[in-house]
């Protein structure tokens, strides 16, 4: 079940697509999940592809650290958990969480992850105790982390992993495995928070971009798709939500100076 939901999109309703060079507008089945792999297992030459389709190049995690530094400012530790964070083009998600070195697939020990999410899984086993308290604000860490990117398996990548190190927390302070519940209600989260969308028109890729305020410069440059002929007509705009109101907004309400 889990795997299904983190390969759902919640703006279509329907699963996550490829949206690469090999499969273009599909969607990814169940079936295919097993094929996914990281950046690092793929063959060189099908890496340097993927950099001319979509300039896709990994950080690795020494940069990601010192990138992530410069967010750490000072708060109370509750609005640290709380505070927003979106990772753009965010690929397999290496800003968020760091269990592996995205660039050479080497493991990164608990101890030693320098992800977004890590740092507040980190300050919420600092801070509680009580197991009911550990996991309520485990769950609003991961409510507060966001990211998208335009290729699907990528993304599904990106959401196994941020799944992932929430079980990996929760075995790391509760020696046991998280229960069933608790689970499904983080893969929900992880399938609204990180999502599809192609940045250049804040829409699901493939499909046609959100029209333009009048204000803006007609005459605008805008990116193209690798086939053209794939567009789809309908205007999808991307949706995500806020979890502390429950309100589900379109993306591009925030690229247009909106709030989450």
């Amino acid at each position: 079940m889990n795997k299904e939901i983190l390969l759902r999109d919640q703006t279509t309703g329907k699963n996550i697509l490829w949206a690469n060079s090999e499969h273009g507008a599909k969607e990814i089945q169940l079936g295919d999940v097993e094929k996914i792999q990281p950046r690092w297992q793929k063959l060189r030459e099908h890496q340097k592809q993927r950099t001319r389709d979509r300039a896709e190049i990994f950080t690795p995690p020494n940069i990601c650290k010192l990138q992530n530094n410069l967010l750490d400012v000072k708060r109370t530790w509750t609005d640290y958990v709380d505070a927003k964070i979106l990772e753009i083009a965010c690929g397999e998600a290496p800003y968020l969480v760091s269990r592996y070195n995205a660039v050479t697939g080497k493991p990164i020990p608990i101890e030693e992850r320098e992800g977004i999410l890590d740092r507040k899984l980190r300050v919420v086993t600092k801070k509680n105790s009580a197991p009911n308290d550990w996991t309520e604000y485990a769950v609003r860490a991961v409510q507060s982390v966001y990211g998208y990117e335009f290729q699907g398996d990528n993304l599904y990548l990106a959401r196994k992993n941020v799944f992932e190190t929430f079980k990996d927390y929760y075995r790391q302070r509760f020696s046991k495995e998280p229960p069933d519940k608790l689970l499904l209600q983080i893969a929900e989260i992880i399938s609204w928070n990180l999502f599809q969308m192609d940045g250049t028109t804040n829409a699901i890729p493939y499909y046609e971009p959100p029209p333009k305020k009048p204000k803006e410069n007609p005459n605008q440059m805008t990116l193209g798709f690798e086939n053209e002929s794939e567009r789809k007509p309908e205007n999808v705009c991307c949706k995500i939500k806020n979890w502390r109101t429950g309100e589900v907004v379109e993306f591009i309400t925030l690229a247009r100076g909106g709030r989450l």
